[in-house]
């Protein structure tokens, strides 16, 4: 590897950062014209295998996309055989590390943490520990927006426990939290390292330890003047990791520490960064430092997410699809209309987040009111199970008729490529172009790049009404909720035994997806909470849908009813279109006169052609599959 070398599309312009395997390079994507940093990742060999291994490593991870986190683009395999050398490609942070020496004005230290505290709140929803936050691992953008880098010691956990590691992994000793050291690492142990992080911002060296490894928070009260900023380091670097705060609750008292953005100083790049995270010698991990060559694991094991020597591993965690990390912003929001602007766009600095967190706590009901529609003449009614579970609707009657459905539905989708017609605090509205008997609007929030809110309007019987003026009293009422800062959650939460709780994506997998010729069982489209999965074939116009659905069925006259594994079922032929197949699994016994919702399982399979097996053949037998691996789950 030298400059001006290829790997793949990307051209080498300086490096190594790194001698030895684990080498950064900087480069330049040929074909979109970019900067890009590569890291070099190590594996057992350098089977196809491996390659794959990663490959599927990397796509998992860049669906998880979040301001204050680095992006991973992709990865790449250059040459074959034993000289194969495998590849991740990044976003390049052309501002610059912070060096750890930084001496800052305490509100713009706390301006960092927030933001920092804003990418773990992304990850904790994930069940992702960091484990090395530290300035060294912090990148700041020529604009100064944050970005937390180097997950190659991140940690997957299960829920709220932690899952003790199954090999060596790094740690910093002078940001870890004493449990760290023990090989027990857990979300607080990030909030502690975010602590020790801000102090070192402020004061140029990391806080000073005590006995058993603890931070002396006596000496904290010298930090500086300001009070709320020694208050909050406090109460992270407790040595008791039940008594610090989360990561949303310390973003928030961190942005309100340092104020408006607006009136904040610059970051001063030229004297607080270097230009990338560079390797840091044996001493900066003396415990619990990774050796050796590292297998690349899947993942669903509980184990590092990506390894690889000793070399920084940036990596972007993120859209799930999955969802995503959407956050609580300051709390204190403008009110609707309070800084319009006709041409504004959201910023995605830190402050402004969103709090959404855990897809199945948020309550979409929370952004109607029945009252907004009062004006217009007609009997409003909530139904939250009117449709998915990531949605509400307000249904609008006239003498009995259902005349109008308005839709608030929160979609897994980047924001659209219109211009936003006009801000409202930290949240900006699209105009859809209106349609015959439909009008929508499209809600994208500040600091969020996956996650939009569609408020839709449409007619459901043939009569004149302003959808459109009606779509902008839903989104006047949606906003002022938004700015407050926090999401609504639902209450009571949706039961345990609510499909709502369970992983459609994770109900298929490769092989039985096999019946549909050209599916990628890797590379699913993930809707919001996980509650939608499609697959496209590559070689035809199939495609497959698993979605989790609830409220009245209309079930067609061709529909027939059967049983998949022990569980009711209705087949309807054609009920999507010419060539698809769609079948409803009940969640409990199906009774035709019972009008209460019902909660199903949906499998669609759509495209199907003359020459292709009959659809309904293929929808079945996922069904049943789906169906099945939902039992034993």
């Amino acid at each position: 590897m030298r400059p001006g070398g290829k790997v793949g599309k990307y051209r080498l312009t300086k490096g190594p950062v790194n001698g030895g395997r684990g080498a950064v390079w900087f480069a330049v994507d040929t074909e979109l014209d970019r900067p890009v940093v590569l890291k070099r990742t190590l594996a057992e060999n350098n089977s196809r295998a491996a390659f794959d291994e990663l490959l599927a490593e990397a796509r998992a991870l860049a669906k998880f996309s979040h301001p204050n986190v680095v992006t991973l683009y992709g990865a790449e395999r250059a040459g074959w055989g034993p000289k194969a050398t495998f590849w991740l490609v990044m976003e390049h942070v052309t501002g610059g590390s912070l060096n750890g020496t930084a001496r800052l004005p305490a509100k713009l230290a706390a301006h960092i943490g927030a933001q920092i505290a804003n990418a773990l709140a992304a990850l904790h929803t994930k069940g992702i520990v960091h484990c090395d936050v530290k300035p060294h691992n912090v990148v700041i953008t020529e604009d100064g927006v944050a970005k937390l880098a180097d997950f190659g010691a991140a940690y997957r956990i299960d829920g709220s426990t932690t899952n003790t590691p199954s090999g060596s992994f790094s740690l910093t000793p002078a940001y870890a939290a004493p449990e760290a050291f023990q090989g027990a690492p857990e979300r607080a142990s990030d909030l502690f390292s975010l602590g020790a992080t801000v102090y070192a911002l402020v004061t140029g060296e990391a806080p000073p330890r005590g006995p058993r490894r603890t931070i002396r928070t006596e000496a904290l009260g010298d930090l500086v003047e300001d009070g709320p900023l020694r208050e909050v380091l406090t109460a992270l670097l407790q040595r008791d990791p039940g008594r610090r705060p989360g990561a949303e609750e310390a973003q928030r008292a961190l942005a309100e520490v340092a104020g408006p953005v607006d009136q904040l100083p610059r970051v001063p790049l030229e004297e607080v960064t270097k230009p990338y995270p560079p390797p840091e010698g044996p001493g900066e991990h003396s415990e619990h430092a990774a050796a050796g060559a590292a297998r690349l694991p899947s993942l669903l094991r509980r184990r590092p997410l990506l390894t690889g020597g000793t070399a920084a591993t940036v990596v972007a965690i993120a859209a799930v699809a999955t969802v995503l990390g959407l956050h609580d912003g300051d709390g204190g929001g403008p009110p609707a209309h309070a800084d319009e602007s006709p041409t504004a766009t959201p910023t995605a600095t830190a402050g402004g987040g969103f709090g959404l967190g855990d897809p199945r706590t948020v309550d979409p009901c929370a952004l109607l009111s029945t009252g907004s529609f009062e004006r217009f003449g007609h009997h409003a009614q909530l139904d939250p199970q009117y449709g998915n579970y990531d949605r509400c609707d307000v249904v609008l009657s006239s003498d009995d008729d259902d005349i109008v459905d308005v839709t608030v539905d929160l979609d897994t989708e980047d924001p659209p490529s219109a211009a936003v017609t006009r801000t409202s605090g930290k949240v900006g509205v699209v105009t859809e172009p209106a349609e015959s008997g439909w009008c929508g609007r499209t809600l994208v929030l500040s600091g969020v790049r996956d996650t939009v809110i569609r408020v839709a309007v449409k007619l459901t019987e043939d009569v004149k009404a302003p959808l459109c003026d009606i779509a902008d009293a839903a989104v006047e009422h949606a906003v002022t909720v938004l700015n407050r800062g926090e999401v609504p959650r639902r209450s009571p939460k949706l039961p345990a035994d609510s499909l709502a709780q369970q992983d459609a994506c994770g109900l298929l997998n490769g092989r039985e997806l096999e019946v549909v010729p050209g599916i990628d069982a890797r590379d699913p489209d993930v809707g919001f909470g996980r509650w939608t999965c499609d697959w496209a074939s590559t070689t035809n116009r199939m495609t497959v849908r698993l979605a989790f659905d609830q409220g009245i069925l209309s079930i067609p006259d061709n529909a027939r009813f059967t049983e998949l594994a022990g569980h009711d079922a209705v087949v309807m032929p054609e009920y999507e279109g010419d060539g698809s197949c769609t079948i409803d699994v009940f969640d409990r016994p199906y009774r035709s006169r019972d009008d209460r919702p019902t909660e199903r399982l949906r499998l669609e399979v759509g495209g199907a052609r003359a020459k292709d097996r009959p659809s309904c053949e293929t929808a079945t037998d996922l069904a049943r599959s789906a169906t099945a691996a939902l039992s034993a789950g």
